[in-house]
């Protein structure tokens, strides 16, 4: 009878992961998968010299815009990829399920950011904080898109 049990809980687990693919809880590998694709995504636009161009010449209410984007977005799809396959929202509610992922994934994209800008030596053409800020928040659109895109597509 223990058998029989043991192989219920088998097909049961790979029916939520496989077929169901229902959202696992939030832990390292989510963290990783994010950076990683956070990376990926960047890397093909920190080069870009357009980028550099608009994004030393952006007005603080077009930062704002563009961050506010950028958020939109991430909610978006942390609603529509992952918590739309949760079983039963009641007992998971939306806010903890998208605090958790939007945090992380917007810190993941501001870091990996600077870290490419900081990487290539951008900071030789940007006149001071405000503008090396100003190109943060311009790479951090595509960064934050590739982290959640990353984690949130590669695990539903």
């Amino acid at each position: 009878m223990a058998k029989i049990d043991q192989i219920a809980n088998d097909i049961s687990t790979i029916r939520r992961k496989l077929v169901e693919k229902t959202p696992e809880h939030f832990d390292m590998r989510h963290v990783v998968t994010a950076f990683f694709g956070a990376l990926f995504f960047g890397f093909t636009f920190v080069l870009k010299g357009l980028l550099f161009q608009v994004g030393l010449s952006l007005t603080n209410m077009e930062l704002m815009l563009l961050t506010l984007a950028t958020w939109g977005i991430l909610t978006a799809e942390i609603y529509f990829v992952g918590y739309t396959r949760v079983p039963d929202p009641h007992k998971r509610p939306f806010g903890q399920f998208w605090a958790k992922r939007f945090f992380t994934y917007y810190i993941i994209a501001l870091f990996t950011s600077f870290l490419l800008l900081t990487l290539y030596g951008s900071q030789k053409f940007a006149a001071g904080p405000y503008d090396i800020f100003s190109l943060v928040i311009a790479i951090s659109f595509p960064t934050a898109t590739g982290a959640a895109a990353a984690d949130l597509l590669g695990k539903y």
